[in-house]
């Protein structure tokens, strides 16, 4: 068969009644993808025939996609990182909440309790402030960030930030035919999954309870067939989420290392915080985002530093750095989590967390 019609077969499979689409074959689909090999409108009809057949959705795709795109990722040597893993949390977006950015302040958070943090992000879906505008006003070249340096940044900082498009340059192929395209695909809800570091644990925030289902058994079988044995949380708000929220109730499936999944609920109750409306945790510009987030590093301003009652974003970043704590171990009580947060800012940690990763990202561009 022809290049113009490689794709064809598999496309003919989507049109069955049932589809008779598996995920083996989705797997070669994506690498014949990644080699350049098919035409454009060949990648659309079948990246559109997925979606409308609902396959982007399933778990056995989702995690065979995943570990296909993994194997086109710009490789980090294993031997030069820590071999116990990272710690990761991260959103899928989308969620049309336009609020701070709680996963990219409670990851440096985290760092500053002594974790390995390797938080892995792209661009805004629909925030006016994505993590990789946020930490561009903190004053962070990310463009320095690739596999080659990562090691090195790693062993001087505990925060670090992966920009996904420098270490999948693969999905650059497929990146024009998505925009001309204009909805949603499978590789809109993959980004999470696909940190390039090996993760010992993470939090995975999905924008809807049917994707937080579906990203938990996901997870599972990539617990199962990958070699990092990672602890995975996904959360969804229910006021329409990706993040743990800080009004009313959050789902959790938290899935261990052999790839059993606990489903649970929690609130700011369970962290002995109170709650506070999603407008009190909107995002501003990314330059505003910035500024605040550094006046809660460096608890220099009354208005941002913790205390009895503290500004709704500080409990906000509090409360999802202190469930990073639980899903990497560091204590079971999601109470003690936020002490430990508290800590983290109060004694200075955490700003250090984020200089540290500045002096590193300094060092190598020397």
């Amino acid at each position: 068969m022809s290049t113009k019609q490689v794709l064809t077969p598999y496309i003919k499979l989507l049109f069955l009644e049932p589809p008779n689409l598996t995920p083996d074959d989705l797997s070669t689909v994506l690498r014949s993808m990644f080699r350049g090999i098919p035409l454009d409108i060949q990648l659309a009809a079948f990246l559109t025939a997925l979606r409308m057949r609902g396959l982007d959705h399933e778990p056995d795709f989702i995690a065979a996609a995943v570990l296909t795109i993994l194997e086109f990722l710009d490789y980090i040597e294993p031997s030069l990182v820590e071999k116990e893993g990272y710690i990761d949390i991260v959103g899928t977006g989308g969620d049309g909440q336009n609020t701070f950015n709680v996963s990219t302040s409670a990851a440096i958070v985290a760092a500053g309790m002594g974790l390995k943090v390797c938080k892995h992000g792209g661009k805004a879906l629909t925030s006016t402030s994505g993590s990789g505008d946020l930490l561009k006003y903190l004053g962070v070249d990310l463009s320095v960030v690739n596999s080659k340096t990562t090691p090195s940044i790693v062993q001087k900082s505990s925060f670090c930030y992966l920009f996904a498009p420098s270490f999948h340059p693969a999905m650059g192929k497929v990146a024009p035919i998505r925009a001309q395209m204009g909805i949603p695909t499978i590789f809109n809800i993959l980004g999470p999954l696909m940190n390039p570091i090996p993760l010992r644990a993470r939090i995975l925030g999905v924008y809807s309870e049917k994707l937080g289902e579906l990203y938990a058994l996901a997870a599972a079988k990539l617990a199962q067939k990958t070699p990092s044995h990672e602890r995975t949380m996904v959360v969804w708000g229910e006021v329409g989420l990706d993040e743990i929220s800080p009004t009313g109730l959050t789902k959790c499936w938290i899935i261990d290392e052999n790839g059993n999944i606990t489903r649970t609920v929690i609130s700011p109750k369970n962290f002995k915080l109170p709650e506070h409306p999603l407008l009190a945790v909107r995002s501003g510009t990314p330059q505003e985002n910035a500024d605040v987030l550094l006046h809660i590093l460096r608890q220099d301003t009354p208005e941002y530093t913790c205390k009895t009652i503290n500004h709704p974003l500080v409990d906000y970043i509090l409360m999802n750095a202190a469930a990073v704590a639980v899903v990497a171990g560091l204590t079971d009580s999601w109470e003690e989590g936020v002490k430990l947060a508290v800590d983290s800012l109060v004694l200075g940690k955490a700003a250090r967390a984020l200089e540290d990763f500045k002096a590193a990202l300094g060092e190598v561009q020397q």
